[in-house]
């Protein structure tokens, strides 16, 4: 019976050491064991198909080691207890790759003797370069940004970059941790909150919006923020980009009231001019009403040119004013047919052009437009007096107003076969008071240099533009585009 015992514990620990055994041949890992000299006494399955079985009996170092020194943080030759683990990583092992090891005390053999499991992190020690390196440029591109970067997580700054800590003031170190509402104007604070919860809740585009800020020091700036849902260790947070505009609302202010002023200015001056125009107008009426048999032919020209003159200025005062509304004065947007515009254009220069000989011909296709009927009737008067003023003395005047259709735009034209405009002229006839040469000898037809300049801001305002193709002596085509992009609601 006491045989029978010893067998069954000698056939436990052999079934032990055999299934140990097996783990240890099978393991992913390397594994060896040496001895106290470093004296390779065993090899795993893995190390073997590498080192081959020759290696058992051979130093560790002789082996693994290129050098055939011993590796740094080796425990040989001074041992390690039994039961004890150390480890480390060496390099330039098994032709320059990296190993992490650790160092098992243990009894083999019924000696003393160390364990070892051997994996290579070749791949994985590059991988974390590569991220260190990946996050030392991240982190450079970060710091030097022009615009300032933080991250908010549960309303406090957890991180900002150094644009960020100068736009507000701040040392760096002073803004991790705190509330973001103190970097907000008090009366911005429910806006920025706003955004802030509508950002949290959706992944989408970022939200890009203006709000004022407080500096360290309390003073008020512009901020335009950019923001995006992240998630940072694992939460949510936001994720923003701020730009200080401040000098550039500044500017815009400033602008702004030099706009006004010079508004104020034009209708000033325009109503000032209205009282003499009317009066010269009505008197030298009255005096050639009355006394023009009696005068000299020479006086009443003087007359005629002193009427002609307040009529120009007249029609001046009115340009300027027309021009100074543009764009100020809320516009009304429906749907028009181009074609009744036209039409009413035509009817009020019916006289000039019966009295010019001009053969007029309206396309049948012009479209129904999304635009400001008074503004576009402006566009095509003007275009059809410059046509008019453009004849000279053109054998077979004419004149065609037409229509090509465009994918994103209404293309009009307004062409004649009149005098051309020289290439020098085509920008700058869209200019204020810029007149063509051939204009100015026109005497009465002599416009206010403010005519194309007006058709000119009328088409940017709806969307379009407006350009000239001509060659002198050849005539001329004006072309100008409106959207059918335009949203369906009132234009300011």
């Amino acid at each position: 019976r006491h045989i029978s015992e010893r067998q069954r514990i000698e056939d436990r620990f052999r079934k032990a050491n055999e299934f140990n055994e097996t783990i240890i041949k099978t393991i992913p890992l390397g594994m060896d064991i040496l001895d106290e000299e470093g004296n390779i006494l065993y090899l795993n399955e893995r190390l073997e198909a590498v080192l081959g079985k020759d290696a058992i009996g051979k130093t560790c170092w002789a082996v693994y080691k290129d050098s055939g020194e011993r590796c740094e943080g080796c425990p040989l030759p001074q041992g390690i207890e039994i039961g004890k683990t150390r480890s480390n990583e060496v390099d330039n092992m098994a032709g320059g790759r990296t190993f992490s090891i650790s160092y098992t005390g243990m009894m083999y053999q019924n000696k003393k003797a160390i364990l070892r499991v051997i994996e290579d992190i070749t791949e994985r020690k590059a991988r974390e370069e590569e991220l260190r390196e990946s996050e030392k440029k991240y982190s450079t591109l970060v710091e030097n940004s022009l615009t300032g970067i933080y991250i908010d997580q549960d309303e406090k700054i957890v991180f900002a970059n150094n644009r960020f800590a100068t736009i507000y003031r701040y040392p760096k170190e002073e803004l991790i941790d705190i509330e973001t509402w103190r970097l907000v104007h008090p009366e911005d604070r429910a806006l920025t909150a706003e955004m802030r919860a509508r950002r949290l809740k959706e992944e989408d585009a970022p939200l890009e919006y203006e709000a004022r800020g407080l500096t360290r020091d309390g003073e008020v700036i512009w901020i335009r923020r950019r923001n995006r849902r992240i998630e940072y260790k694992g939460r949510p947070a936001i994720l923003g980009n701020i730009v200080d505009i401040t000098e550039q609302r500044e500017a815009e202010e400033e602008l702004r009231k030099m706009n006004e002023e010079l508004k104020a200015f034009v209708r000033i001056v325009s109503h000032d001019l209205k009282t003499p125009i009317t009066a010269i107008q009505g008197f030298s009426s009255r005096l050639l009403k009355q006394y023009q048999d009696t005068m000299e032919e020479k006086d009443v020209r003087y007359l005629e040119q002193i009427k002609a003159s307040a009529h120009r200025m007249e029609v001046f005062v009115a340009d300027l004013l027309a021009l100074s509304r543009i764009g100020r004065v809320a516009s009304h947007f429906e749907d028009v047919p181009s074609l009744e515009i036209v039409k009413e254009v035509v009817s009020s220069l019916q006289d000039r052009l019966e009295r010019n000989g001009i053969e007029l011909a309206i396309a049948h296709n012009l479209p129904t437009t999304y635009c400001d009927s008074e503004r576009v009737y402006q566009v095509f008067q003007n275009l059809l007096v410059n046509a008019i003023k453009y004849m000279g003395d053109t054998a077979h005047p004419k004149i065609k107003i037409g229509y090509e259709e465009g994918k994103e735009f209404h293309q009009f034209y307004v062409s004649d076969n009149g005098t051309g405009i020289d290439s020098k002229y085509h920008r700058t006839i869209f200019e204020m008071f810029q007149r063509v040469e051939t204009i100015r000898k026109l005497g009465d037809e002599e416009g206010t240099g403010l005519g194309l300049a007006i058709v000119d801001r009328v088409v940017r305002n709806h969307g379009g533009e407006v350009w000239v193709e001509s060659e002198k002596g050849k005539g001329a085509t004006f072309y100008f585009t409106l959207s059918k992009n335009l949203n369906r609601v009132p234009h300011p």
